[in-house]
């Protein structure tokens, strides 16, 4: 799974129509205090190529936070669907789709 977004602009001050976004990491950290008691981090890292390999290197880098229990309600079956649907809709991400 890939998410499809025109970047208007990237880190290196260009535009990249049709830039696959893929996510880098997910993780679950446990809080000691407050609230929420879990939350998600979400890495994704894009790409001007849908077939990245080792030497690709990325036109774009986002860093989300999330409490749990918003991931854990987006649509998929599982973990990683769930992150993708969340992702998609954040603000930056308007008008994404998934690929």
């Amino acid at each position: 799974m890939a998410i499809q977004l025109d970047l208007t602009n990237s880190q290196y001050g260009t535009p990249f129509a049709g830039a696959y976004f893929r996510i880098v990491t997910a993780a679950i950290s446990r809080m000691r205090e407050g609230s929420p008691k879990f939350t998600a981090m979400i890495d994704v890292a894009g790409y001007a190529t849908a077939t990245p390999n080792d030497d690709t290197r990325e036109v774009d880098f986002r860093r989300y936070h999330a409490d749990l229990t918003e991931v854990e309600a987006s649509a998929g079956g599982n973990f990683l669907d769930k992150c993708y649907a969340w992702v998609m809709m954040q603000e930056d991400m308007a008008g994404s789709i998934a690929v």
